[in-house]
C-alpha cells in the first residue's frame, strides 16, 4: 500500500452495542427504561434503525417486542432485507444474556452517533469555508460555531410531560425562593428586584429607555456592577470609552465625585485619595469587563460574547446602546434596529445570559404634560419591544425642571413589561457625582408640587 494514498476509515460505530440494545428491547421490554435519547437515526445500520422502528411501534401500541412479533411485523410492512431476517432476528436476540448493561451500550450507540456527526458538520464547514459565497471568515466561523453548537443541543431530551410533574418542580421553585434560593441575578437594588421577582433572568433581554442624560447608562452600569460582585459580566459601551465607564465604576464603588475623578486631584486632597484608594480595593475582584469597540456589529458582539463565556464565564451582558451597532439586516433603519434586538435575544437564550440592551427614546414624551415616557416612545422599531422580556424606562423629572430642590436625584424606572410580572414604576435617588442609585425615602413628588414649582420659577409654560 502507498502509504501517501488517503485511507478511507469507516464512520465511528459500534454493530456490537448495537446488537445489545436490539437484543435487550426484543427479550425483556422493560428495558425502554434505560435507553434513554436513543433514536432510530442514532443507529448505524439502516436495517437496524428499520427493526428498532418497529419494535417502537409495537411497544407503543402496547403490543408484545419479541422476535417473531417483530418478525411478522416487518414481514407485513414488505421491506427488503439481505438473508434471513428471522435467523438474524433470533442471532440478535440470542448474543444478549442480559439486559443489565442496555443503558450502557444504548450510550455508545448514541455516542457513536454523535461523532458521525461531527464528521459531516465538519465537513459541511470544510465545505463552506472552500466556497464562503460572499461570506466574510467572521461570518463563516460564527456559522460553524453555531452548527457545533446546535449538535451539543441534540444532545437534550425535551419532551412533553404532564403539568402534575411541572408543578412539583415549580413548587420547589417557590420554596427554594422562600428560603433564599433563586436563579434569579439580583440588580443591587432591592426596590426593583422586589417587582422583578427578585431580579433578571437567565435568557431575558431586558431593555433600559430613556431620552438623552435621563441615567440609563448610569442604571445600566450601577446595576451591572453591584452584579459583577458575584457574577460575570461584560459590558459593550459604544459611546463612552473604557476609560470612562472605569471611572465612572471608581467613582461608584470609592463614593468619590466623577468630576474629581476624570480631573485633577491634588496631592494633599487626602479624602479623595482615600476613597480612590477603597474603590479599587473593591473593583479589584469584580467580574465586571468592558469592549469599547464603536458601531460594533451583531456578528462581532456575538463571537465575543462566546469566546468570554468560554473562557471566563458569562452571566450578563450589557449593550449601550442598540441605536449604535452597525451591520443590521435590511436597508432601512427600523429593519436594523428590529434584527438587532431579535439577534441580542437570540444570544441571550444561546448563552443562558442575561442581555441588557439600551435605547432611546423618541422626543415624544417631551410633548405631554407629565413627560413621562410610555412604550409607544421606543425609537426605531417597535420589534424592540415585541422582542424584550422587561422594558424599564427610566425618568428623572429634574431634568424638566432643573431649578426644583425637592426633584433633585429623584428618578423614576418605570416597569413597561414584564413577561412573568407585574408593571409598575420604582422610586429611586441617583446621586450623579458618584453615578449610584439607591431607594428614595419618603413619599415621591407629587405632580402639583411639580407644577407649583415650575411655575414659580418661570417654567409653567414649557
Amino acid at each position: 500500500m502507498n502509504m501517501n494514498e488517503p485511507q478511507h476509515l469507516l464512520p465511528p460505530h459500534s454493530i456490537d452495542a448495537e446488537h445489545a440494545v436490539l437484543g435487550a428491547l426484543m427479550r425483556w421490554p422493560e428495558t425502554f427504561d434505560q435507553v434513554g435519547d436513543l433514536r432510530a437515526r442514532h443507529f448505524y445500520r439502516d436495517d437496524h434503525r428499520s427493526i428498532f422502528t418497529e419494535i417502537v411501534r409495537l411497544a407503543e401500541r402496547g403490543q408484545a417486542t419479541d422476535v417473531m412479533s417483530v418478525l411478522a411485523a416487518m414481514e407485513s410492512r414488505g421491506g427488503v432485507f439481505d438473508g434471513n431476517l428471522g435467523a438474524y432476528l433470533n442471532q440478535i436476540a440470542q448474543s444478549v444474556p442480559t439486559s443489565f448493561h442496555a443503558a450502557q451500550h444504548a450510550r455508545i450507540v448514541v455516542d457513536r452517533a454523535l461523532l458521525r456527526a461531527l464528521i459531516a458538520t465538519s465537513d459541511k464547514i470544510a465545505g463552506v469555508a472552500y466556497a464562503p459565497k460572499g461570506q466574510t471568515a467572521d461570518q463563516v466561523l460564527d456559522h460553524a460555531q453555531s452548527l457545533v453548537t446546535g449538535l451539543a443541543e441534540r444532545r437534550v431530551r425535551n419532551e412533553p410531560r404532564m403539568v402534575r410533574e411541572i408543578l412539583l418542580e415549580f413548587v420547589d421553585g417557590v420554596a427554594r425562593r422562600a428560603e433564599g434560593e433563586d436563579s434569579a441575578i439580583s440588580t443591587g437594588i432591592s426596590e426593583l428586584d422586589s417587582m422583578l421577582n427578585g431580579g433578571f433572568r437567565p435568557q431575558q433581554l431586558i431593555i433600559v429607555a430613556g431620552r438623552p442624560s435621563m441615567g440609563k447608562t448610569a442604571l445600566s452600569a450601577d446595576i451591572g456592577i453591584n452584579i459583577a460582585e458575584d457574577r460575570s459580566v461584560l459590558m459593550f459601551s459604544m459611546e463612552m470609552s473604557g476609560q470612562e465607564v472605569a471611572g465612572r465604576a471608581l467613582a461608584n464603588r470609592g463614593g468619590v465625585h466623577l468630576a474629581k475623578v476624570m480631573g485633577r486631584v491634588a496631592a494633599d486632597e487626602t479624602e479623595v485619595w482615600n476613597g480612590i484608594s477603597h474603590g479599587i480595593i473593591r473593583l479589584n475582584d469584580s467580574r465586571f469587563a468592558i469592549d469599547d469597540t464603536p458601531a460594533i456589529t451583531l456578528l462581532e458582539l456575538r463571537m465575543k460574547a462566546k469566546a468570554w463565556k468560554r473562557k471566563h464565564g458569562l452571566d450578563v451582558i450589557i449593550v449601550d446602546y442598540i441605536g449604535l451597532m452597525q451591520g443590521g439586516e435590511g436597508d432601512k433603519r427600523t429593519d436594523q434596529i428590529g434584527s438587532y434586538s431579535r439577534g441580542l435575544k437570540a444570544l441571550a437564550k444561546e448563552l443562558g445570559v442575561a442581555v441588557i440592551a439600551l435605547a432611546q427614546l423618541n422626543r415624544k414624551s417631551e410633548e405631554r404634560g407629565d413627560k413621562k415616557p410610555i412604550l409607544s416612545d421606543l425609537r426605531d422599531s417597535g420589534e424592540i419591544e415585541q422582542d424584550a422580556d422587561v422594558v424599564i424606562l427610566v425618568h428623572r423629572p429634574e431634568m424638566h425642571n432643573p431649578n426644583a430642590e425637592h426633584l433633585r436625584g429623584f428618578t423614576e424606572a418605570l416597569i413597561r413589561k414584564q413577561r412573568s410580572g407585574a408593571l409598575g414604576d420604582v422610586h429611586l435617588m441617583f446621586d450623579g457625582p458618584t453615578c449610584r442609585f439607591s431607594r428614595w425615602s419618603g413619599a415621591p413628588p407629587s405632580a402639583s408640587e411639580e407644577q407649583t414649582a415650575g411655575k414659580s420659577r418661570g417654567f409653567g409654560n414649557r
